[in-house]
């Protein structure tokens, strides 16, 4: 994976794509498909890093942020939900802090919680998006990652709630 992202070249029309279905009137979420090692992963980094060079017109409206899917942190549906939790805080600043952050607070962080947390982000004008790496990850364990997971983040992006952009190996 490119790290350091001078070394980042090419790609600009899929960087223009996902930046132009997230920051359109209906926010698109985005499926990025291919084989192994072809830099899908240095792809989402490097959106999430230039993201805002991209979007330019009403920043203050996204939060932005990279997981890697086969981390610790995204075992178990609780795991994943609090490790977005986690990393949208990070990305909130000042003033908005506060407001932003209580609805995280509920213990466990359950489908519920989460789907509560993100309406009310869109209720106060903001949108997660959600850069989810390796989410074939999530397909291995349907014992931990059931219909009404997969049914919730639809729902919470029909409702343009939330925006994936998801990257996966193709089969």
């Amino acid at each position: 994976m490119i790290e350091d992202p001078r070394l980042f070249v090419g790609r600009k029309d899929e960087l223009k794509a996902i930046a132009s279905r997230m920051k359109g009137d209906q926010p698109t979420s985005i499926n990025i498909v291919g084989d192994k090692h072809i830099g899908k992963s240095s792809l989402l980094r490097h959106f999430v890093r230039t993201w805002e060079q991209r979007v330019l017109k009403n920043t203050n409206r996204y939060v932005v942020i990279y997981l890697p899917l086969r981390g610790v942190d995204c075992q178990t549906e609780t795991g994943f939900y609090e490790a977005v939790a986690k990393r949208l805080l990070n990305h909130v600043q000042g003033w908005q802090q506060r407001s932003l952050q209580n609805c995280w607070k509920t213990k466990p962080l359950n489908r519920q919680a989460f789907s509560d947390a993100v309406k009310e982000w869109k209720q106060q004008g903001k949108l997660p998006v959600l850069c989810l790496d390796d989410f074939k990850s999530f397909l291995d364990h349907p014992d931990k990652f059931d219909n009404g997971f997969y049914d919730n983040l639809r729902s919470l992006m029909d409702s343009n709630a939330l925006t994936l952009v998801v990257a996966f190996c193709a089969i």
